[in-house]
């Protein structure tokens, strides 16, 4: 293939067009800063094309291999809370006062793509082409992937049963447990991150500097949502292997049942995961543990490692034999689990899993003993009536007591507006808590659906229960910031600081664009995200009509287009005359 007519959008040949047929690159799209210019030569081997995806570590470019002629990926270490680039200048530009940290960082960069060339003969993992440093950062370069991102192929085809599921995502596990040997901890494994090939095989991609995908560091963090642990949220948590454990048995969740799991820290209020009926039924009862045990959100419960995730998966626990009686029983030794821990942080030991019916599963769900005692004294059929009658009193007050709450105060406000529901009114349980004194205050849930987010967020009035935001999804049938759906149903009995989780709306899901050529950057990224989209890759040119630093024309598309809520509006900057 000759270099003349490479596509730097998708390093397929286009031939002598100015616009690629098969990607839509067009030739001469300005560079975007702090990337490097489209067609560069690295090495005097590797052409890099347009960006892919950054982090707050780098850069990942398509690229394409001379020596070869084949395509490849090339990431550059460019964190950008630590340096820069100028145009028509490829060299780094490290901030004032940043060197150190900046070159510990290189260091790190440049270790992981050591450890990972190491490993490039194992079937899961991206193979390391090259490494080298050049223009005062380093590059990893990587074989091209010819496939698309799972989350991609969830979305659009459907979720996967147990079958399919297994002998794609063993290969993954037992991969990233071969990285874990040799130190090497991924902190970002998420659907994005799982290639699936044309030959129907999953690759992982994405390692680098752990920083990246945790909270309060040098690096711009870089979340997956659903996927990311608990620990990676805070300066204080455990990381380590287990956070993958963590990772990897949400995305499996997910192939499974078609949707995300919530993110970790709504989790830490409301931890049960359901699973659906339909999709539980048909996993065996061991895999749904397994998943039980590797989405702990306290790190103490959570599966340990891959390897011990991989036996559970594919090892069931066989029915245990009905004990035979026996005169004595002595006492049952404590577990010795011998140095199974050693170098590793101390743990409780893990409770005791059990699989979930198959009609339904739920996660983290409490268990409880009871017995019945023993010498139970018996009553008398005199006494016995009394107390029924009692009893039976008692019941009518509670039920009495239930009404006026759950009915006639509902009645009684059904004229007023949604948004005066009073939300204080309660009732007192006759039922004794405990051994205390005092009986139980519960609080009838408001209604919340229809309501808007903004008005419900930080509100005294609601101050009686525990209302979080757990997700935002698009609806055509409620506008922006309303809520589509709660928890706990309205109406019902429950205690103090009850967590009720809302789903609120992000409106529709396709957008106009607005017109804002001729506007500042400043400017145009507020009226984006007043309409729902978000200001993407700003590349600069010089214009004699359009003043220094406003908006020449968007990339791509038109004012006016209708286009999916979220979506990066790329733009022209001007840099003004050029004279």
């Amino acid at each position: 293939m000759e270099f003349k007519g490479l596509c730097l959008g998708c390093m397929n040949n286009k031939g002598d067009a100015m616009e690629c047929p098969k990607c839509g690159y067009v030739d001469g799209t300005p560079q975007v800063l702090p990337y490097l210019e489209p067609g560069t030569l690295l090495k005097e081997r590797y052409i890099v094309g347009k960006h892919l995806s950054s982090n707050g570590e780098g850069v990942t470019y398509i690229g394409f291999d001379v020596t070869t002629n084949k395509k490849v990926t090339v990431r550059e270490y460019l964190p950008k809370t630590l340096c820069s680039r100028v145009k028509d200048d490829d060299n780094i530009i490290i901030a004032s006062g940043n060197k150190l940290v900046y070159q510990d960082y290189l260091q790190d960069f440049m270790e992981i793509g050591r450890a990972l060339a190491k490993l490039s003969n194992l079937p899961s993992i991206v193979p390391v082409i090259d490494m080298f440093e050049a223009n005062k950062t380093a590059y990893i370069v990587y074989e091209f992937v010819d496939g698309k991102p799972l989350d991609e192929i969830i979305k659009r085809a459907r979720r996967f049963t147990w079958e399919e599921a297994r002998p794609l995502f063993l290969p993954l596990i037992s991969t990233v447990n071969s990285a874990h040997s040799i130190g090497l901890v991924h902190f970002g494994i998420s659907p994005e991150n799982i290639i699936m090939t044309r030959s129907g095989t999953l690759k992982l991609q994405g390692f680098g500097s752990p920083d990246a995908h945790l909270a309060e560091t040098e690096l711009n963090p870089e979340f997956y949502e659903g996927f990311s642990a608990i620990e990676q949220y805070s300066l204080e948590g455990k990381k380590g292997k287990w956070t993958d454990v963590y990772a990897m048995c949400a995305v499996i969740f997910y192939a499974l049942t078609g949707k995300r799991p919530p993110d970790a820290v709504s989790r830490s209020y409301e931890p049960r995961l359901n699973m659906p009926a339909d999709v539980a039924q048909n996993i065996p009862t061991h895999v749904v543990t397994a998943l039980a045990g590797g989405l702990q959100v306290s790190i103490e419960s959570r599966t340990h490692s891959m390897e011990e995730l991989k036996n559970q998966f594919t090892n069931p626990v066989p029915r245990r034999p009905e004990p035979k009686p026996v005169p004595t029983a002595a006492p049952a030794a404590a577990p010795d689990y011998g140095d199974r821990y050693v170098d590793e942080p101390s743990y409780q030991e893990q409770p005791t899993r059990m699989a979930a019916p198959a009609a339904s599963a739920q996660m983290n769900r409490p268990m409880r003993n009871y017995e019945p005692e023993d010498d139970e004294p018996e009553i008398s059929p005199y006494k016995y009536g009394i107390i029924s009658g009692l009893i039976g009193f008692v019941v009518l007050g509670v039920i009495a007591l239930i009404c006026l709450n759950l009915i006639v105060i509902p009645m009684m406000n059904k004229n007023k507006d949604d948004e005066e529901d009073d939300t204080t009114s309660s009732y007192v349980s006759s039922q004794d808590d405990g051994d205390s004194s005092e009986p139980t205050v519960l609080y009838r849930v408001p209604k919340l659906v229809n309501k808007k987010w903004s008005n419900i967020d930080g509100n005294e009035k609601y101050s009686n229960f525990y209302i979080r935001m757990s997700e935002e999804v698009y609806d055509e049938n409620y506008e922006e910031g309303r809520i589509i759906s709660q928890s706990v149903e309205a109406g019902s009995a429950v205690a103090k600081n009850t967590p009720i989780s809302v789903v609120v709306s992000k409106g529709s899901k396709m957008r106009t664009v607005p017109n804002i050529i001729g506007k500042t950057v400043s400017e145009a990224s507020k009226e984006l995200e007043s309409a729902g989209l978000a200001l993407g890759d700003q590349a600069e040119e010089y214009s004699d009509d359009v003043e220094s630093g406003k908006i020449i024309r968007l990339n791509g598309i038109e004012p006016g287009k209708k286009i999916q809520a979220g979506s990066m509006i790329n733009v022209v900057v001007s840099l003004g005359s050029e004279d």
